[in-house]
C-alpha cells in the first residue's frame, strides 16, 4: 500500500506540475480549488484502491463489484464536483472541467494500472 501511495503522490505532483507549465493553464493552476481537486481525486483513489484490495482476499463477486462500484463512484463525483463548479460560476469553468477530466483520467490509469498488478500478484 506504501508503494501505491507514493504513485499517487507522483500522480498529483505531476497534475500540479503540468497544470502550471501550461500557459493556457496556468491561471487556474494557481488557484486554491484546483489544488483542492487534485488533494481529493488523491484521497478518493487511495480509499477505494484499499477498499479493492479488501475485497480481493473475498470472492470473485465481491472484487467485481468493488472495481465496477469504485469506477461508478468516481464517475458521480467527477459530474458533481464539475456540474458544482459551473453553476457556482467560478473563473474559469471551461479549463477547470477540462483540467479536472484530466486528472480524473490520470488518476484512473494509476487505480487501473495497480488493480491489474493486485490480480496478477493474487
Amino acid at each position: 500500500m506504501n508503494r501505491f501511495i507514493a504513485k499517487t503522490l507522483l500522480v498529483s505532483l505531476l497534475c500540479v506540475t503540468i497544470g502550471g507549465l501550461l500557459p493556457f493553464f496556468s491561471d487556474m493552476a494557481s488557484q486554491p480549488i484546483w489544488f483542492s481537486a487534485i488533494t481529493f481525486y488523491a484521497l478518493l483513489t487511495i480509499l477505494l484502491r484499499s477498499w479493492v484490495a479488501k475485497s480481493q482476499k473475498g470472492s470473485a463477486i465481491k472484487f467485481s463489484t468493488a472495481v465496477i462500484g469504485t469506477t461508478t463512484a468516481k464517475m458521480l463525483l467527477t459530474i458533481v464536483i464539475i456540474t458544482t463548479y459551473l453553476v457556482s460560476k467560478l473563473p474559469h469553468r471551461e479549463l477547470f472541467v477540462f483540467g479536472v477530466f484530466g486528472v480524473f483520467v490520470a488518476f484512473s490509469v494509476l487505480f487501473v494500472i495497480d488493480v491489474q498488478q493486485l490480480i496478477k500478484g493474487g
